[in-house]
């Protein structure tokens, strides 16, 4: 991998100082990717969490972006909850949307966009974004632009079509109890410096995918799983000829509570039924983040898009059957 060992196994930045936001909100703790706050700029925003309602909430940047995005949920809202269109199918990929929001944050209204918790319900979050496409740059952008994304995770996003913005992942802690764990976070600055292989070898990580076979029948529930969603999204693309989507994101969230219970896990491979500890209700593969949704282009397929899609179920794949 692109850092040694003892960078690798680092633990959480210490907590920011607190936002002033309204009573009942509070920052989301699983970001792991995005615009953050900031203790030195107060017009730094992240994303907020609404627990009670189970929503995230994403402030709206720049305005062309921002309206952009609102668009976007907006049409897939507008698509028909039972409509076979493209949009209509569209729904079932990213989280549900819940409207605009004004709220005031660090004395400042701002309006934000509400989004369904993929995280909810699970008490030990791991979560990945990853963004797709060997193109991170939109249609209107500026030459300039267009360099300064050139330029980001240049090994992963040609190779692979894929960058690493950000993770955090619940670790069994080694030669102690085996129910202790460690949390590991790494930003942007990790996922510019990997390799194809520190990609890899990051995944591994990522998924808990332990050569042990005592741990693999967990991991491998877990993986085919993410597959099987990864495939519907491929399968989406596939047909649809509607929209292009730059510097969009896959978030990957699963709760290690849920697949440490190996016990279950080997029933459920054993093909027994075990309604409460199904993967689907652990397991979340969503597509994010909107800003730079453009019409498809002469109605042709998202090339660049499904080509870091069949490289991230490339890796996975190979994580599976290795």
């Amino acid at each position: 991998m692109a850092k040694n060992e003892q960078d690798v196994e680092q633990e959480l930045p210490p907590p920011r100082n607190q936002p002033a936001m309204p009573e009942g909100f509070r920052q989301l703790k699983t970001q792991v990717a995005g615009h953050t706050f900031e203790d030195s700029n107060t017009e730094a925003v992240g994303l907020l969490q609404d627990p009670t309602a189970g929503c995230v909430l994403k402030p709206m940047g720049k305005p062309e972006c921002g309206e952009r995005e609102l668009r976007f949920y907006e049409s897939l809202a507008a698509a028909g909850a039972s409509g076979d269109n493209d949009l209509a199918l569209l729904r079932g990929h990213v989280p549900r949307f819940y409207g605009p929001l004004k709220l005031v944050v660090n004395q400042r209204e701002r309006t934000f966009l509400r989004l369904e918790d993929l995280t909810r319900g699970m008490s030990q979050p791991c979560v990945m974004d990853v963004k797709m496409g060997k193109r991170t740059w939109d249609p209107e952008s500026s030459r300039n632009k267009r360099k300064l994304e050139e330029a980001k995770y240049v090994m992963c996003k040609q190779k692979l079509g894929l960058c690493l913005p950000g993770f955090q992942v619940y670790l069994p802690k080694e030669n102690e109890h085996p129910k202790e764990t460690k949390i590991l976070r790494h930003g942007k600055d990790y996922g510019k410096s990997l390799s194809v292989e520190g990609f890899k070898q990051t995944m591994v990580l990522f998924f808990n995918a332990s050569d042990s076979k005592t741990k693999r029948a967990r991991t491998e529930l877990l993986l085919k799983e993410v597959l099987r969603q990864l495939q519907e999204i491929l399968s989406w693309f596939n047909s649809q000829r509607l929209l292009h989507f730059y510097a969009s994101s896959l978030l990957i969230c699963y709760d290690y509570s849920r697949m440490d219970q190996s016990s279950k896990c080997q029933s459920l491979l054993n093909g027994h039924h075990i309604k409460e500890d199904h993967p689907t209700n652990w397991v979340r593969v969503k597509m994010i983040d909107f800003a730079h949704v453009y019409p498809a282009e002469e109605a042709l397929p998202d090339e660049n898009y499904m080509f870091g899609l069949k490289s991230l179920i490339d890796v996975v794949q190979s994580i599976l059957h290795r």
